[in-house]
């Protein structure tokens, strides 16, 4: 029998953690845009600020995904994801998988005054890095009370103007 050349299966792994916000990004054009091509895909993702594996598996538009299990003291947190479908730009999936990996340390230190977006732009101070997959914690001098920008980018959190 013949193989259909059009089927074809990637992985990508590597060690170092992702920011869970544009995984879920990621994944969701993915499903969007090339979901009536995936065959099948899963993996298991180190997610940044997170002591759970984030495990993940689909098939076509049909996408489930949770966090279970603990990464163990000395594991090496991976991540890594494996695709099977039909005429898969598999540099394109690779790139898009390495794009969402942690690469940079985050613009503000935990201390630091800044403008977060809630709407509108309100002072505050950072208070955590990296909390529960956010790139920042920030308490509001406003009302004291906590928000979270998911990407360190200016459209969420900024320096303060003129200061």
């Amino acid at each position: 029998h013949e193989h259909d050349k059009s089927i074809v299966s990637t992985s990508s792994k590597f060690e170092g953690e992702v920011n869970i916000s544009m995984v879920e990004a990621w994944i969701q054009r993915l499903i969007m845009e090339d979901g009536a091509n995936l065959y099948r895909y899963k993996g298991v993702i180190a997610v940044k600020g997170k002591d759970e594996k984030f495990v993940f598996q689909g098939v076509g538009m049909m996408f489930s995904g949770n966090f279970q299990g603990s990464w163990k003291p000395g594991e090496k947190r991976e991540s890594r994801f494996v695709f099977i479908g039909k005429d898969l730009d598999v540099a394109f999936l690779k790139e898009g998988f390495e794009a969402c990996r942690v690469v940079n340390e985050l613009r503000f230190a935990v201390g630091s005054t800044v403008e977060a977006n809630i709407g509108t732009w309100e002072q505050g101070v950072v208070i955590k890095q990296w909390d529960d997959g956010n790139a920042y914690r920030i308490q509001l001098y406003s009302d004291n009370k906590h928000c979270w920008a998911p990407l360190d980018i200016n459209a969420y959190v900024r320096p303060v103007r003129g200061g």
